[in-house]
């Protein structure tokens, strides 16, 4: 009783959610087989097949959303249907996909052989009118002979024209009158007159006109690629026409219909099948034979030199199709079909077997996700010390574990946020601090107008510059590169800036007390080497250039202690300055020598760090030093700080990433006339 009483609640169930809806479709469907049953196929059974449609969709999705509401209530159904949608389903689409494919590929193959091969042929009539216009006139009529036999093997028929101020001249002599419409420029291809395909090239010279025309038969076109199938070349309908050139007899024969011209009736052209080739015999009943098509352009003898579209028909088989292309693999092909079942078979018992395991396992993932839901519930409320008991040494096991370390490290993750924050902090100080290390404010103009900027790759950076009067008519300035990044960097540039300022402080108060020759730039760069050598680990040097510029002279003095050579450019030259010893700190004895140059009203000397011409970009490629020059000499008439903002912008797109690889530091040196007072 009870169960009868359930069936009719279900029943109850059903009908509210089928309705009135169901009922039409349930009528729509039987008046479909009374029509066809009766042989009507006119307005109505359209109309029918349209509520048919219509009713079945709206009834698909009610029906749908009744069996998930009634049977995936749990999780356990719910990962049956997830198993499913994501392993059956797939598969049966990737079938669908590999079949569509296969077929689109296979036709597509088949229109290229064919329409290539015509391809092909055509060009062999072009070079047949190629051939005649490179002889002379006067011996055209003895070349003209021996062409055609050449071409005649592969185009019986063909016949060749000139046409000069002498008239027109036809070969063989036999050959009617050509006839050509006027208005026809320069063309080869394919030909429509008369009904008619011809292949046909015409040039157009001074004064003349090379024409060569070759019929195109039936049995030639059904002969391009031979063993294919069934290769048929018709008109497109146009002027009113119907379409029916795709239609197929049921004597596997073809009736294409053709364009008549513009001056004749159409006539039709019937094609055998003998005509039009034999479809090979299937290897199997999958190997079925499927018409292909393609518009082939072509022009109409009676409109010169505008195109139209002919149909390339092709009727064959996949088997055929691969035949053409891999001639004598017939042992490959059998292995390669043969490996494809089996990857079916394959896949066919995975599925079975990962839907058996995904029944199995379904009550434990439930049981899994409540521990879990359970235990995401006791964090959120602050209980870190909540563990779930391990059940194996599966994912799932894996997984409760991983969830109770998870709780053991928050209190320790919390922890470490706070120590992180402190360190950031930290460094956000040391990056002021070394902020203040650096000029603030740009030197008198003593003669060399200098311009800077550093742009760290990290909260702080490793690059040095620098720059301070020296005595009354005398600028210093340096830049280096410490070896490294970050504290470690910074810290050493620290040690570097403190050195040499106590060196040009020294040497500037013995200058002002009228001692000379006690400042100079090698001196300079030693002492400096034998500090750093001094007070740092081995491992830890920098290189460095330093130049000491005189107002008076005009002259630069400077030692280059391992640093890339800067760049002097004077007008549109460009040359690079001297290296001097190697870098500083690394050994005690270094000797460093010191360059000179003369320096112009208008010179611009651009030192640089290897953040600047090192970055590389999504190639490997080096940004480099004459794409660096180039920049320069381009904007050299600007504003120093436009230039610098151009160098910088210019590097970053070159490596076109959020974070540069190394701090680029840029120090412009520009030439200025000298306010002397």
């Amino acid at each position: 009783m009870a169960d009868s009483n359930r069936m009719r609640a279900s029943m109850r169930n059903l009908y509210g959610s089928v309705g009135r809806v169901g009922l039409i479709f349930a009528i729509a469907l039987a008046l479909f087989i009374v029509l066809l049953l009766a042989g009507n196929t006119g307005f109505f059974l359209v109309l029918d097949i349209i509520v048919l449609a219509v009713t079945g969709i709206w009834l698909a999705i009610r029906s749908l959303r009744y069996l998930m509401s009634r049977s995936l209530w749990s999780l356990r159904n719910r990962l049956l249907t997830v198993y499913a949608l994501t392993g059956v389903l797939p598969i049966l689409l990737i079938l669908v996909l590999v079949g569509l494919c296969g077929w689109a590929l296979t036709s597509e193959l088949a229109i290229h052989l064919a329409s290539s091969e015509l391809d092909r042929r055509l060009g062999t009539i072009q070079a047949a009118a190629e051939a005649l216009e490179k002889t002379t006139p006067d011996d055209r009529k003895y070349a003209a002979p021996n062409i055609l036999a050449y071409f005649k093997v592969r185009f019986p028929g063909i016949r060749l024209y000139t046409s000069d101020a002498s008239g027109e001249h036809g070969y063989p002599p036999d050959s009617p009158p050509l006839n050509l419409p006027p208005g026809w420029q320069a063309a080869h291809g394919l030909l429509e007159r008369d009904g008619k395909f011809y292949g046909w090239s015409h040039i157009v010279k001074p004064g003349e006109t090379i024409t060569a025309l070759a019929p195109l038969t039936d049995a030639l076109i059904a002969d391009l690629v031979p063993n294919l199938g069934q290769i048929v070349l018709t008109e497109t309908p146009h002027r009113g026409e119907n379409f029916d050139s795709f239609s197929f007899e049921k004597q596997r024969g073809w009736q294409p219909s053709r364009k008549p011209g513009k001056d004749t009736k159409p006539q039709p052209h019937p094609l055998a099948i003998h005509n039009a080739g034999v479809i090979p015999p299937p290897i199997n009943r999958f190997d079925i034979d499927v018409p292909w098509v393609a518009f082939y352009p072509h022009y109409d003898w009676n409109d010169p030199n505008r195109k139209y579209s002919a149909v390339l028909l092709v009727r064959s088989r996949p088997s055929a199709v691969l035949s053409a292309i891999f001639t004598g693999t017939d042992q490959l092909r059998s292995v390669l079909v043969g490996a494809m079942i089996a990857v079916a078979i394959l896949f066919l018992l995975v599925e079975i077997v990962a839907l058996v395991i995904g029944v199995s396992l379904s009550r434990r993932i439930m049981r899994a996700v409540n521990e879990l839901y359970e235990g995401t519930r006791r964090v959120i409320y602050g209980d870190f010390r909540h563990r779930i008991p391990v059940r194996g040494g599966d994912q799932i096991g894996e997984l409760t574990t991983s969830f109770n370390q998870m709780t053991g490290n928050l209190e320790r993750l919390l922890s470490v946020e706070k120590e992180k924050e402190r360190l950031q902090a930290e460094l956000e100080i040391a990056r002021e601090v070394q902020m203040q290390l650096y000029p603030k404010i740009a030197p008198p103009q003593r003669g060399l107008r200098l311009t800077v900027c550093c742009d760290p790759a990290r909260v702080v950076s490793g690059d040095y510059y620098d720059y301070e009067p020296v005595h009354t008519d005398k600028l210093a300035f340096c830049i280096g590169d410490v070896a490294g990044k970050g504290i470690s960097a910074a810290l050493l540039m620290a040690t570097v800036q403190a050195a040499l300022r106590a060196q040009t402080s020294a040497a500037a108060e013995r200058l002002d007390h009228g001692s000379v020759g006690l400042l100079d730039a090698a001196r300079v760069v030693s002492e400096l080497n034998r500090q750093v050598y001094a007070h740092t680990a081995p491992e830890k040097y920098t290189t460095f250039f330093f130049g000491l510029f005189d107002e008076i002279t005009g002259t630069l003095t400077y030692t280059n202690a391992g640093h890339l050579p800067p760049i002097l450019i004077r007008k549109n030259s460009a040359s690079l300055l001297d290296i001097n010893g190697t870098v500083v700190g690394a050994f005690p004895f270094s000797v460093y020598n010191e360059s000179k140059v003369l320096l112009e009203p208008g010179d611009l000397l651009i030192c640089y760090t290897d953040g600047i011409t090192e970055p590389e970009n999504a190639y490997g490629e080096m940004f480099g030093e004459d794409r660096l020059i180039e920049i320069v000499k381009r904007s050299r008439h600007q504003d120093d700080s436009a230039i610098i903002g151009g160098i910088i912008d210019a590097v970053r797109n070159w490596h076109a990433a959020d974070e540069m690889p190394d701090d680029m530091t840029l120090l412009i040196a520009r030439r200025v006339e000298a306010n002397v007072t």
